[in-house]
């Protein structure tokens, strides 16, 4: 592994951006700067209903909750915040004595605030004002103690995922708009292209030398051609007016849209981390032979300031081949997001994945992407003729849904995450999810109980093994000079004793074994004893808890298999004799199960 190199650092001279004017025109005015480099957003405290001391303290407050070291560091974040503190100052305003400095806010200053906020953002407005507030030692107690005590419910909104065909009909509208931007830009750069390569003769082909033209100047000066007075020139409508010429050179607001719902489709991440993906990958792959791999930067702040940085890896696995236009795999799709918007983040000095042009109202470079634009473009497709007409609305949150309804694991959530703040709240085809489920239960106990079990010994066979060692021996199926070490635990892997690690069925005749443990269950070489019988049923037990933590299909086809066989084994034993086997778990032994099941034991 090698060493690295030097993390980056500013310059000596480097200074942060001034974020307030303390002493200058505009003292309770606050910049924030987001920490993906986005522009900057201005927030005016200036206008609160509350007193000068108040006000200066709900600056300094804000300045600390969106700064590096705060919770709120991307401009919508902070929007929510300003949003909660002007609530709270309105209130306080509109008091018949109105509290003058901080320390005068108490406990019932909290809980007349709460009842005045909307029962469907009162959960955020808590927690925006609990950040706010915390560590300030200005705060009387009982203010602390109101805010600690208040727990607002979030009204949940009942969503259900898409169903398999309405999910197919998003992605082919999605794949389709990709699509047809990939070919405009790559035309209208190739007409440009040819037209300065002087291809394009003026006399036979005039119409396309014109459009060269056209494109020349607005790749050039970034605005439509203009005759002296001002006026466009009249030759652009015929080619369509100025947003289908720009449309030919740079991406627009709808395409680069279809391309943030496909990837949320390909993905099945959350549109705001989609959007914040940046358009300089590391390609451990080298762009050779085999799965072409890009990792990319995501930002994901709900999941806190040491997690909220990821790095995904982004494939063409699943990729169709069917053309140079790769819109099946989330590769594919990244390649062409960058291509499409690398003149834009040229322009808008941005390193965000996605930029569009907006040309109306004087020509920009947008980058990034605005939220409801999924929701207008949603809107657009709906009132489109038959032939490309969507039938539902789109929501990306439905589309995650799906994804992990579909995928049945984790994405940048835990498992417990998945099955418990997802998949228990998809108001989908629950009836065929658990089909799916029972299926592969019967499948998998089915599938395990076709092999062979670990055979046990009983606790007379081990009384005899001294005096009648070849009757034992033959009776268990082993060489009499195996049953000593095996009887002592000194054949032991986790459930068994092995007696034989060089002839299993798990790996070439003569080498070591090298399967999981958890395979002990079904081979022919496994003997276990009663010793065993406490880790057996520590295993089970824990494989039992399991399904509390993981989705029912995920325990299904993880853990069915062998809780079937654990239980087989268990099943010989008295409730009497298993209880006094839980009580006889040493703490080694209760070690090894969790080091075992959290496969710190595998072989790798």
């Amino acid at each position: 592994m090698s060493a690295g190199r030097r993390a980056a650092l500013p310059p000596t001279s480097y200074r942060p951006p001034p974020r307030r004017d303390e002493h200058g025109e505009h003292p309770f005015r606050v910049t924030v700067h987001p920490e993906n480099g986005r522009y900057a957003v201005d927030f005016n405290f200036a206008e609160l209903p509350v007193s000068e001391v108040m006000l200066r303290w709900l600056v300094d407050r804000f300045v600390k909750a969106t700064g590096p070291s705060g919770t709120y560091r991307t401009a919508a974040s902070a929007r929510m915040l300003m949003s909660s503190v002007r609530s709270f100052a309105i209130y306080l305003g509109s008091l018949e004595h109105p509290p003058e400095i901080p320390s005068e806010l108490h406990g019932i200053h909290w809980d007349g605030w709460v009842l005045t906020t909307p029962l469907g953002s009162r959960k955020s407005h808590c927690g925006a004002l609990r950040t706010l507030t915390k560590g300030c030692r200005e705060l009387p107690a009982d203010f602390f103690a109101r805010a600690e005590r208040t727990r607002a419910v979030a009204v949940a909104e009942k969503l259900q995922s898409y169903s398999p065909e309405e999910y197919r009909q998003i992605m082919a509208a999605a794949k389709t708009a990709v699509r047809a931007a990939v070919e405009r830009v790559r035309e209208g750069r190739a007409v440009l292209a040819a037209w300065r390569a002087g291809e394009i003769d003026q006399a036979h082909d005039g119409l396309r030398w014109q459009r060269g033209s056209f494109l020349d100047h607005i790749e050039r000066h970034d605005r439509i051609p203009r005759y002296p007075c001002g006026r466009g020139h009249r030759g652009v409508l015929r080619h369509g007016g100025s947003l289908a010429l720009f449309g030919q050179l740079y991406p627009t607001l709808w395409d680069m849209t279809a391309a943030a719902v496909l990837l949320v489709c390909l993905t099945g991440h959350n549109l705001s981390p989609i959007l914040s993906l940046t358009a300089d990958p590391h390609r451990p792959d080298g762009d050779g032979a085999g799965v072409r791999t890009a990792l990319v930067d995501m930002l994901k702040p709900r999941r806190g300031p040491g997690r909220a940085h990821m790095t995904v890896a982004l494939t063409d696995a699943g990729a169709d081949g069917a053309g140079p236009i790769d819109v099946s795999s989330a590769f594919g799709v990244y390649q062409i997001i960058s291509e499409l918007s690398a003149p834009v983040r040229a322009r808008s000095g941005s390193e965000l994945l996605f930029g569009y042009v907006s040309p109306k109202g004087g020509t920009s470079f947008q980058p990034g992407l605005p939220l409801p634009a999924v929701g207008k473009w949603s809107q657009r497709l709906q009132r489109a003729d038959a032939a490309t007409k969507l039938a539902v609305p789109i929501d990306t949150r439905r589309l995650r849904m799906t994804w992990l309804q579909m995928h049945q694991r984790p994405l940048a959530h835990t498992e417990q995450t998945l099955a418990n703040d997802y998949l228990v709240r998809n108001r989908g085809n629950i009836a065929e999810y658990r089909k799916v489920v029972a299926d592969t239960l019967r499948e998998q106990v089915t599938a395990a109980r076709r092999h062979s079990q670990v055979q046990m010994m009983t606790g007379d066979q081990v009384a005899r093994a001294r005096s009648e060692p070849q009757v034992v021996a033959a009776e268990i199926g082993v060489a009499p000079e195996v049953l000593p070490p095996l009887i002592a635990g000194r054949l032991d892997t986790v459930l068994a004793g092995c007696v034989d690690f060089r002839g299993g069925p798990h790996s070439e005749a003569g080498e070591p074994c090298t399967a999981s443990f958890l395979m002990c269950l079904s081979c022919p070489c496994a003997r276990a004893t009663p010793e065993h019988l406490p880790v057996i049923v520590a295993v089970h037990d824990r494989l039992h808890d399991k399904a509390r933590e993981v989705t029912p299909l995920r325990w299904a086809q993880r853990f069915a298999a062998p809780v079937a066989q654990l239980a087989d084994i268990i099943d010989r034993y008295s409730e009497a004799a298993l209880d006094n086997a839980r009580t006889q778990l040493s703490s080694e032994q209760r070690e090894l199960v969790e080091r075992f099941l959290s496969q710190a034991l595998d072989h790798r």
